[in-house]
């Protein structure tokens, strides 16, 4: 039982951080755009 909810946990987890990084990406990719903008400016 513990071996499948640690199996779930370490699923959720992943999950979780992968979100996380791809928000960070898109937060990165908006600050690149604004930055180019600025730039042009």
């Amino acid at each position: 039982m513990w071996n499948l909810i640690s199996h779930f946990l370490t699923f959720a987890g992943g999950i979780v951080s992968g979100v996380m990084l791809m928000c960070l990406m898109q937060t990165g990719k908006l600050a690149d755009k604004e930055f180019e903008t600025m730039k042009e400016e």
